[in-house]
């Protein structure tokens, strides 16, 4: 989605207050995220049944994550060697950093090993999942999962929503990562099907925003000038590369 660069960024080198750069940065992520999304489908890189899954429960993630910011903001400041700080600001900036640096660390040391294989092995944990039998059980062949609770991707996926609504970001940054290591996802899939995600729940996230007028048009216009450029030519790109090399690049762009 891109939220994970941009929110941050459009805090501290432009300088707009976190409502408005997440509200702004959900609104670009929906329309960019639309192209990327379609594009994904035609190329068939979407898994439609688990990504409808992982919506729903990101939907419902959005809308806590939403409340949890208008609650922090609300709670005034905290002092910190003699400066005083929103708590907002101070929640929103120390969990970038912590989520940047842990999946960094965690997508870099797997792609770092020696092993030569495009695609990882099935994990313990999503082999550990895979046994959950709570009704229903559906198949997600396009995925390569024959069996899973529909409980198991909806319950995980609340608490990317949660990022959404709270930090402005589509969710991807989590989602990637959490479809291919926690559910076994084929890399492929898990970004064209977490971009098929992000699309509703960006959306949502975004028209809950602008309904407390934390959304700038005007910003949302210049972003999304650039970011069809970049969708383009990122969609292309996951045609040239195989899955351990899109990971690659992935902890390659957290590092920096």
């Amino acid at each position: 989605g891109g939220g994970f660069l941009l929110t941050p960024l459009l805090k501290i080198i432009f300088g707009l207050p976190y409502p408005i750069a997440v509200g702004s940065s959900l609104l670009q992520i929906f329309l960019t995220g639309s192209l990327s999304s379609w594009k994904h489908w035609k190329q068939k890189h979407v898994d439609p049944i688990l990504g409808m899954m992982m919506a729903l429960g990101a939907l419902c993630g959005a809308e806590v994550g939403i409340r949890l910011m208008k609650l922090l903001d609300s709670s005034g400041t905290v002092l910190i060697n003699n400066r005083s700080l929103p708590l907002l600001d101070l929640v929103l900036t120390g969990s970038y950093l912590v989520l940047m640096i842990s999946i960094a660390v965690s997508v870099w040391k797997e792609t770092s090993t020696d092993s030569t294989g495009d695609e990882i092995a099935a994990t313990t944990l999503s082999q550990r999942l895979s046994t959950i039998k709570l009704p229903p059980l559906l198949s997600f062949s396009r995925s390569g999962i024959s069996s899973m609770s529909l409980w198991v991707p909806i319950l995980l996926s609340v608490g990317v929503g949660i990022l959404t609504g709270l930090l402005g970001v589509g969710g991807g940054f989590v989602n990637l990562p959490l479809l291919i290591y926690v559910l076994g996802v084929p890399t492929i899939i898990a970004v064209g099907t977490s971009s098929f995600q992000i699309l509703f729940a960006a959306g949502y996230g975004a028209y809950r925003h602008a309904t407390q007028r934390h959304v700038d048009l005007i910003v949302v216009l210049f972003l999304t000038l650039g970011a069809f450029l970049g969708v383009q030519l990122g969609v292309s790109a996951t045609r040239l590369f195989g899955g351990k090399k899109i990971r690659c690049h992935y902890a390659s762009w957290w590092c920096f």
